[in-house]
């Protein structure tokens, strides 16, 4: 999935989903998270997950796409 940086409001830098045709297909195929934290894909997600741990940083920084999307969290 491409990715790109951002700064939050508080400064803090995290990792945006782009929204392109292959982040429609994930949303399409459910159950894909991603984190926030380093940019890593979650899977055995629930489109509205939010806070889950990752599995590659031990951050609790897991969103579902979907859930990504509410948040105004893509590009």
């Amino acid at each position: 999935m491409n990715t790109t940086m951002a700064k939050t409001k508080s400064g803090k830098t995290v990792h945006l989903p782009v929204f392109d045709e292959e982040f429609e297909q994930a949303v399409s195929e459910g159950s894909i998270g991603f984190c926030i934290a380093c940019g890593a894909e979650a899977y055995g997600v629930e489109p509205d997950a939010r806070k889950y741990e990752c599995e590659a940083c031990s951050e609790s920084k897991v969103y579902g796409l979907e859930e990504l999307c509410i948040m105004g969290y893509v590009k």
